[in-house]
């Protein structure tokens, strides 16, 4: 989150600050959609990607 506060960040991907802090704290799991807003807010992979070996 570099320097960005837990509250802007969460608002910015459209969620409550309580939602985020749970998460953070692992005391949440968060659902797909979360996880893709988060991504876009932070830019960043937070999913594991899979890599295929031909």
């Amino acid at each position: 989150m570099a320097d960005r506060s837990v509250r802007e960040v969460a608002s910015a991907a459209g969620l409550h600050h309580t939602t985020l802090l749970k998460v953070l704290a692992g005391r949440a799991w968060p659902d797909l959609s979360t996880v893709a807003r988060l991504e876009e807010v932070l830019r960043t992979n937070l999913w594991p990607r899979r890599s295929f070996v031909p």
